[in-house]
């Protein structure tokens, strides 16, 4: 095994065979890589391989239905730790003497997940941490605790884990570069969490039409398509004018939805005007697409975004001000997008956009999906968003005058 990446599918495969892998979330997150095994293959050697080798704390991760069964409850009422992490009832086997080694945490784990145990097997408070699941996986929470569930599940196992942090000779979180050495060193499968994510939205269906209509505009006649989205509360939205499959490659426009500008004609933003010519220029052409997508001001949120008006009324710009709060500059992604795009029978399209950043979720994602040409959409300046378009063109790489 070389010493870079290795494929998802590599790492599944492993954790079927009940070897040990590694995981590595975002750098902008932990940056922290995990060991990780399905919990049900979690023998006295994997234990010790982790925690000799770890040096982190030894958990295991589990979905809701374990939590009910064995009456596992939130270690705190008020959960606020920075990342949420989903801390349960410590555990021990009841057979364990004191539950520190590694026989007795193998057991505990692999009782654990064994559906036939009951909460009498256990005592508490013990040395095995279980952590709660969401359901649905990274794909609702970008976590080691849901990426390693969801491995163990793609495994064809019970969707459950036992992970510990990696951490190097000094004490400190391991660098990526360190774990690739550890990688190297043990000869293990080495993934990102972003992969992961990756390749469950391009390998599992997760939008379903929801609702179907005409939808006759001031831009002429559409149909009008809403979404259901698995895991998600969000309801996308296609606005398409005539048949897709008649021309080689359609105009469409992934359009984030923007409160006050799509609704209101807010002059603080482009977005309204782009929406609108987005509509004029399919209109034109008679054949295209515009996908909807419910994440409000760059995905941080109504409320957020009009903090970060504020923020803006005192001198910072919109990059600044989002990093004030807390977020990333730009934090919307465009999987569901691409998969309604998919659902809607498209191989090739020209996006509407000056975001090379949308362009390039296409060819990152592993989509079957090409974007044979980037459409640019310059509404005019006004006094209120010249500053706010300077910044996305000089900090964001925007694509404009």
């Amino acid at each position: 095994m070389s010493h870079r990446f290795s494929t998802v599918q590599a790492a599944v495969d492993a954790i079927k065979a009940g070897k040990v892998i590694i995981v590595v979330d975002a750098e902008d997150r932990e940056n922290e890589g995990d060991f990780v095994a399905a919990a049900e293959k979690t023998t006295p050697e994997v234990v010790n391989f982790m925690i000799t080798q770890g040096r982190g704390l030894l958990c295991a991760a589990c979905l809701p239905d374990v939590c009910e069964r064995l009456e596992l409850t939130p270690l705190v009422e008020n959960n606020n730790a920075p990342l949420r992490t989903a801390f349960t009832t410590p555990i021990d086997h009841i057979n364990a003497k004191t539950g520190i080694t590694a026989k007795e945490r193998s057991e505990t784990i692999m009782s654990m997940v064994d559906e036939n145990s009951t909460v009498d097997d256990f005592v508490r408070p013990g040395h095995v941490y279980p952590l709660l699941a969401k359901e649905g996986g990274v794909l609702r929470r970008a976590g080691h605790t849901e990426a390693s569930v969801d491995l163990a599940r793609m495994a064809g196992l019970t969707p459950a884990s036992s992970l510990c942090e990696i951490l190097n000779e000094e004490g400190d979180r391991a660098s990526r570069d360190e774990l690739l050495d550890i990688a190297e060193k043990y000869d293990l499968e080495i993934i990102s969490i972003e992969q992961l994510i990756s390749h469950r939205r391009v390998n599992e269906k997760l939008v379903e039409r929801g609702a179907e209509a005409k939808l006759p505009t001031s831009f002429g006649d559409f149909d009008i398509i809403v979404y259901d989205v698995k895991y998600e509360t969000q309801e996308p939205v296609a606005i398409a004018m005539g048949d897709l499959s008649s021309v080689e490659a359609p105009l469409v426009r992934l359009h984030s939805s923007c409160f006050t500008g799509d609704l209101i004609n807010s002059l603080r933003c482009d977005c309204g005007d782009q929406l609108k010519m987005a509509l004029q220029k399919i209109s034109e052409e008679g054949v295209g697409a515009l996908i909807y997508l419910p994440q409000e001001g760059r995905g941080i949120g109504l409320k957020a975004k009009i903090r970060a008006y504020a923020l803006q009324d005192q001198g910072l710009d919109t990059v600044e001000a989002n990093h004030a709060l807390g977020f990333k500059s730009d934090m919307r992604d465009y999987g569901v997008g691409i998969q309604i795009l998919k659902d809607l029978g498209l191989s090739k399209i020209r996006l509407l956009t000056n975001n090379p950043k949308k362009t390039d979720a296409f060819i990152y994602g592993g989509f079957d999906l090409e974007v044979v040409d980037q459409v640019p959409i310059h509404p005019e300046p006004n006094e209120h968003n010249q500053k706010y378009l300077d910044t996305k063109r000089d900090k964001m790489g925007h694509q404009l005058p």
